[in-house]
């Protein structure tokens, strides 16, 4: 029978709490009971550790694999680990809901992690010790929950970011027993801003989900349809700036001018310019890209907690560095800029709606997340979104940026209102699935570019849409390493967070 790794139900545990009753379904291998195990060395060698659904901090892994060790882990089919860098479940993490013969740039560096298992049942409210949604965790169920039942869980005056599922309120309290100042959520918060680390006590409520912000899903039912219609109404108006020369276009627009090759450094299929580039002398003519015919790349990412992540990808053929010291550099051919609104679904009288709750602007290697009502919108839902003159980052608002200091200049992003592009005139829509790693079309052909079949040279798939990094200047590159695409993003992969 072990021969077989047959999955077989091991257990179905109910366990009481203060905050309610949580159901915990566990599925294992039949000769690996552990949902996650974790190794010292890549390809799953060297001292190992199995660890069941919960929380381990860096005590438990000192009396196994040890702290900072972990290079490989085994994740069965229907758990999530989460790793982080600190203890107690803060830092950076990396999130994995299949194997990982080896951890990359998270090698040698968890000091803590987490176990879930996927679609668990949660309780209406989930409180959490760090932003976003990150450290230690409880759930409440309707009703008060005092300074006692906190402090045993997540901790009194601990609380920096909650989950709300719609058709809930719950009111925070700065002091016991429900008094001192108060505040009362009806959606998610990425950020507790006047309330971080200061609530005491707590009461949860059912309320009517369905608000102003409430749109039903058309045809009450999610068909391809529907997600198609809901990926158009929500699709951005984007701004770019005055005097923009590198605008968007089609993946496919830059085929007649990239060749698809084997790079011997990452082993996998990349794009760079039939024209050699010369590092000082970088642009070519079909850099300025082909916006009339530019589609927006739109994706139905289904996440934990009933959510829906609508994730708006713009390419461009490139990208336009910043000036430092009278040089250009980090240029990049390929471009890859996104925003994304998250959706809480909900179902209320036999009928499905969607509400959107929070939007990501993604800007070079950061993002920065806005509740919904916060943001700019054309006729009701089409967010607004500014693209940085060259560079592309997208930010809510028009103006200059900041976002690096380096020692002898800052980097700074520029934007206004130069050319608007509805972008709901021209969507390529898809759905894609974050634990298998792969999408179908909705309406529309899934491309073979999409692929994640990067070491393939049949699959078409590809892994930096650009050239490779070339040339220095005070150790900056003049040409940056192409961009990875969509299917290799957090936004798609990652099944919890708004990335």
């Amino acid at each position: 029978m072990r021969k077989f790794k047959l999955w077989i139900l091991v257990s179905l545990i109910v366990v009481m709490s203060a905050s309610g009753i949580l159901v915990k379904k566990e599925l294992a291998y039949a000769d690996d009971p552990a949902p996650v195990t974790v190794y010292k060395d890549g390809d799953f060698t060297g001292t190992a550790q199995s660890f069941e659904v919960g929380f381990h901090d860096v005590n438990v892994l000192r009396s196994g694999v040890g702290n900072d060790t972990i290079s490989s882990v085994r994740v069965a089919p229907g758990y999530r680990v989460t790793l982080y860098k600190d203890a107690k479940y803060s830092g950076d993490s990396y999130v994995l809901t299949r194997d990982a013969e080896w951890l990359d740039y998270f090698n040698d560096v968890t000091s803590s992690l987490k176990v879930e298992i996927i679609g668990a049942p949660a309780l209406p409210v989930i409180a959490y010790a760090d932003s976003p949604y990150g450290g230690v965790e409880q759930q409440f169920d309707v009703g008060e929950h005092n300074w006692d039942v906190i402090n045993a869980g997540v901790g009194n005056d601990k609380i920096s970011s909650m989950r709300v599922r719609p058709g809930y309120k719950v009111t925070l309290y700065k002091d016991h027993s429900f008094s001192g100042a108060s505040k009362v959520l009806t959606e998610d918060a990425i950020y507790l801003f006047d309330f971080n680390d200061s609530v005491s006590s707590l009461k949860v409520e059912k309320i009517s989900p369905v608000d102003a912000k409430s749109i039903a899903v058309p045809g009450n039912a999610y068909s391809d349809v529907s997600k198609r219609e809901l990926l158009e109404a929500f699709a951005p108006r984007i701004w770019f700036a005055q005097g923009e020369v590198y605008f968007p276009s089609s993946v496919e627009y830059t085929f007649p001018y990239v060749d698809r090759y084997l790079n011997p450094t990452s082993g996998k299929y990349e794009h760079k310019t039939k024209t050699p580039l010369d590092p000082y002398n970088l642009k070519l003519p079909y850099f300025s890209g082909d916006l009339a015919n530019a589609p927006i790349y739109s994706f139905w990412v289904e996440k934990e907690y009933q959510n829906i992540d609508l994730v708006y990808f713009q390419f461009s053929p490139y990208d336009l560095g910043k000036t430092v010291l009278g040089t250009e550099v980090g240029d990049h051919v390929g471009d890859w800029e996104r925003v994304t609104v998250r959706l809480a679904k909900f179902e209320d009288n036999n009928t499905h709606y969607v509400k959107p709750v929070q939007v990501l602007y993604g800007s070079h290697s950061f993002s920065t997340v806005y509740p919904w009502d916060e943001v700019d919108k054309i006729d009701g839902t089409h967010l607004v979104a500014y693209s940085a003159f060259g560079s592309h980052g997208m930010w809510k608002d028009p103006g200059s940026h900041v976002y690096k200091d380096l020692v002898v200049v800052q980097l700074i992003d520029v934007t206004n209102q130069g050319t608007a592009w509805d972008t709901w005139n021209n969507i390529q829509a898809f759905q894609y699935f974050p634990n298998q790693r792969t999408g179908v079309g909705l309406g529309n052909p899934f491309p073979d570019w999409l692929s994640r079949d990067f070491e393939n040279e049949a699959s078409g798939a590809v892994y930096r849409f650009g050239n490779p990094r070339q040339g220095s200047f005070f150790g900056q590159p003049l040409l940056a390493d192409g961009p990875t695409g969509p299917q290799d993003k957090g936004s798609l992969l990652n099944d919890v967070l708004l990335d």
